[in-house]
């Protein structure tokens, strides 16, 4: 961007300011049930001036005292629309407007592969700019702010995502519809996704096993690629990050070109972040004291860069897609994190940026196809992908785990995973419903290296198809949803064995495992039902669901030390699948300036696995018991409430409230990693300015509960509950030919709070979360 540009937009933009006052108009946009749709692409003509619709379908501009306008709305799987108007004289306008569903062309853009089951579960939408405004650094930590949602976290730059209780190898992310595929059973394995360059996601939030097969138990996050560009356009964006606490600095690049319906696209993004700040200057572990110099946290700094480029093109009746992406992340991990925290390992080595040890380095590749076909009243979608996940654990070698000490060999563990996966689906419309059919399958190789041990070779497959039924008879008020899955899948570990040797280079012991070959087969179903209480304001919705899990590799052929997680963790090969029975009752409502929704849910999970102590004292120096996976039946309840009140027209509220309660029926206590239960008050203030440009100022107050003896696992520490407050003002700048700016400041933490989060890896060792933190963002569109 040069200089002459940006002067002509703050030109074009101030210009603005000095003509008459304006009537601001206010729009949403809803479906034919009254659900607010996100991304509408709102056209306003004769400005020629383009808006995408938020999460609530809300979008806004501002008018010229009698003057006539038209709007033209647009998106994809719904007819297009136009509404002429004549601006009023002084009041302000409201609009509310309704898109209906097309019939044949359902799904014109790529990511069709939305959940089918969006309507039956709780189901949450985000777009880019609603990501942005509330980015945390990760993508799951941003998500967690919404209800049902958390975030297991190792510092700032690493953190996986937590649905209703449920993580790991409960929680799938899809990423274009292929499964991101990267480790995701580790605590401290984050999750490989560019979070500058999502532009929106929906998150399922419940049991998805019917659609997306094993894994799919405790709900899944969809990140959806960037919409198809106009015919004949360019666009291009760059975004600016900077972040007080840790001298936090970013910047993602990203551009487009539509060429009579062929495009080219590409984003590069760069992050690079120092030891962040605690408000502490020492914590005790193990009734040590230990210091934290200036309240920063040695080695916990890391760089990121991340890019990804896109081939496209859209015939008559299809649209193809080819995008391959790399995700880079190189971080240090806290020197007190990786076994037991040493007061001389904590002193400042004087460069709060650098990258020492202990440290991981993470690559994850991914290719990607997707083709949609459309055919008369269906379509059929078909993804395919390769991915390839190299983590590598760096730390100062062990004597136990080498005859002889090579200080150069720093390589711990090195995870070597690739996976090839494809699926197809065919969904089909009539007058009074749909029916969907689909087939998925998927094949890893795994390899290990480093002089560490914890996974041995292994290799996985799966397969599956399922199909399912929606009816909704004539003017009826209820609707029918059901669906059956079948799936198998086979799990072949290497044998592995290695010596233990003592400080001497003499061989003590010896620790492996042996070689498995495991077959699995599972059935899964749902049904569920809507009823619409109210017309197009208030709904009822139920779901039953039986959904499942096949045990993976890390917990039936483990053995050795997790450093990342201080314990020797052990498999066991004579799990079984997981078996979930799911209760979901929602009610979703639109009543005035009243919007919400309710869910509660209710799971019995048949042999869920876990990690529990066994009583076995570990080989290895200072690694303490075993801890070996094992299965019992468990309990999962809870809800989620939330909602929004537009007090007067500038001014709204929302509030959003979460538990989750979990029970173990064979120890009658509750299972590790169970999030807080909290509340989220938030208020907003949109006023016009002069010159009609809208500033948005919020401010949110977070009151999370402690989790008392009775909300934890044996052995795993109570943390009590804390308030956090954050605010943010951000303007946005319209000007000509669709180009804008945008600037946004958030105040995370403004109090200071110094608080332990029961679901990071640091809560282990007493040391609390990030301190007051500053961030700063400019969005540049052209």
């Amino acid at each position: 961007m040069n200089l002459r540009f940006f002067l002509l937009c703050l030109l074009l933009c101030s210009r603005g300011a000095v003509l008459q006052a304006q009537v601001p108009l206010e729009g949403r946009v809803v479906d034919e049930l009254g659900r607010p749709l996100l991304t509408v692409e709102v056209l306003l003509l004769p400005d020629s001036l383009i808006v995408l619709s938020d999460r609530e379908g809300m979008f806004a501009f501002s008018l010229q005292p009698g003057a006539a306008y038209e709007l033209q709305l647009r998106l994809a799987g719904y007819h297009s629309e136009e509404y002429a108007f004549t601006a009023p004289l002084h009041q302000p306008l409201n609009m509310r407007l309704e898109l209906s569903p097309e019939t044949e062309l359902l799904g014109v853009i790529i990511y069709d592969e939305h959940a089918k089951q969006e309507d039956w579960l709780a189901t949450e939408h985000l777009g880019g700019s609603q990501l942005l405004e509330n980015n945390r650094g990760t993508l799951s930590e941003t998500l967690a702010r919404l209800p049902g949602m958390d975030a297991i976290q190792t510092g700032v730059g690493i953190a996986k995502p937590v649905i209703r209780g449920l993580a790991f190898n409960r929680v799938i992310v899809n990423d274009q519809g292929i499964k991101q595929e990267g480790q995701q059973w580790g605590a401290d394995h984050g999750l490989e996704i560019d979070a500058l360059g999502v532009s929106g996601v929906e998150i399922l939030k419940g049991p998805a096993s019917l659609q997306y097969g094993s894994d799919g138990l405790g709900g899944v996050i969809n990140v959806l690629p960037d919409p198809i560009p106009d015919r004949n356009s360019t666009h291009a964006d760059l975004l600016l990050l900077g972040k007080s606490n840790n001298g936090h600095l970013g910047g993602s690049a990203h551009a487009q070109v539509n060429r009579n319906d062929f495009w080219v696209s590409g984003r590069y993004t760069r992050q690079q972040y120092g030891d962040y700040q605690v408000p502490t200057d020492s914590f005790i572990f193990q009734g040590f004291v230990l210091p934290l110099v200036e309240g920063k946290l040695k080695n916990s700094a890391g760089a990121e860069e991340n890019y990804k480029a896109e081939l496209g093109l859209r015939r008559k009746k299809s649209i193809s897609r080819l995008t391959y992406s790399h995700f880079g992340l190189e971080a240090g991990l806290f020197s007190g994190a990786v076994g037991a925290p040493r007061a001389y390992t904590l002193q400042p080595d004087g460069n709060n940026r650098d990258i020492d040890l202990p440290s991981q380095s993470v690559r994850h590749d991914k290719l990607l196809f997707n083709e949609l076909i459309f055919l008369p009243n269906s379509h059929l979608n078909l993804n395919l992908g390769y991915q390839r996940n190299l983590r590598q654990e760096r730390g100062f070698p062990e004597f136990h785990n080498q005859p002889k000490i090579d200080p150069a060999n720093t390589m711990a563990l090195q995870l070597d995973l690739q996976t090839w996966s494809g699926n197809a689906h065919l969904e089909r419309e009539w007058r009074t419903g749909k029916l969907v059919a689909g087939i998925s399958g998927e094949y890893q190789q795994h390899e290990r290296g480093g002089w560490d041990f914890l996974l041995p070779d292994f290799r996985t497959s799966r397969a599956g198809a399922f199909v399912m039924a929606d009816r909704s008879p004539g003017s009826n008020r209820w609707s029918w949803h059901g669906g059956l899955r079948f799936d198998a899948g086979r799990n072949r570990s290497a044998a592995f064995q290695r010596a233990v040797w003592n400080s001497n280079g003499v061989v003590v012991d010896s620790l492996g495992v042996a070689a498995t070959d495991q077959v699995f087969a599972n059935v899964s179903g749902a049904i569920g039902a809507r009823y619409t209480v109210m017309d197009k304001r208030l709904w009822a919705k139920a779901h039953l669901g039986k959904s499942f899990r096949m045990p993976y590799p890390s917990e039936t052929a483990s053995n050795g030390v997790h450093h990342g997680t201080f314990r020797h963790e052990q498999g066991n090969p004579e799990l079984r699948s997981e078996q979930g029975y799911q209760l979901d009752l929602l009610l979703d409502w639109e009543l005035g300036a009243w919007r919400g929704e309710a869910a509660v849910f209710a799971n019995y999970f048949e042999g869920f696995i876990y990690l529990a102590p066994s009583g076995t004292l570990s080989k290895l120096p200072e690694a303490g018991q075993i801890y070996r996976y094992r299965q019992d039946d468990a309990i999962f309840s809870g809800f989620e409430l939330s909602w929004d009140w537009q007090i007067r027209k500038p001014v709204s509220w929302h509030q959003a409230l979460e538990y989750v309660w979990n029970y173990n029926v064979a120890t009658s206590l509750s299972l590790p990693f169970t999030p807080q239960p909290s509340m989220l008050n938030e208020w907003e203030l949109k006023p016009l300015l002069r010159g009609s440009q809208p500033v948005v100022f919020r401010v949110s107050h977070r009151w999370v509960l402690a989790n008392g003896p009775n909300r934890v696992d044996r052995n795993e520490r109570t943390t009590p509950g804390y308030q956090l407050v954050d605010a943010s003002l951000g303007w946005k700048w319209e000007c000509r030919q669709g180009r804008s700016l945008e600037l946004t400041v958030q105040g995370q933490n403004l109090l200071n709070e110094s608080y332990l989060n029961h679901l990071s890896r640091y809560r282990l060792i007493n040391v609390p979360e990030q301190g007051r933190n500053l961030v700063l963002t400019l969005l540049v569109k052209v």
